[in-house]
């Protein structure tokens, strides 16, 4: 289906980045990047993600399993406008998701 006016398609049915940051319980960069290429070995091609799931880290996973993927085969879709500021990994804390890198959202 066309995304809005674009010359943009994509499946029906996409891959939300949230459980790629931690939401809740956190998976290993193993389980992550494997969930992304199953996802698109069926045909699913939309992926959803933004810098404040995990503290970056769904874009940071995103970014590994899609680096070998032929750019064709996807469209990804984040959010602009939040900052990522570095910060010491023992103040790093988050209510939503398990294990966040060193980042705070800005």
């Amino acid at each position: 289906m066309a995304l809005g006016k674009a010359n943009v398609h994509v499946t029906r049915l996409g891959l939300g980045g949230s459980a790629l940051g931690g939401l809740y319980h956190d998976i290993s960069d193993e389980t992550a990047i494997a969930l992304v290429h199953r996802v698109l070995a069926l045909g699913i091609n939309f992926i959803d993600t933004a810098p404040l799931y995990g503290h970056g880290k769904s874009e940071l996973r995103l970014g590994l399993a899609l680096k070998r993927a032929p750019r064709a085969s996807y469209v990804l879709a984040t959010k602009v406008g939040r900052l990522l500021i570095p910060e010491d990994p023992a103040k790093v804390e988050s209510i939503w998701f398990d294990n966040p890198p060193p980042f705070l959202p800005g």
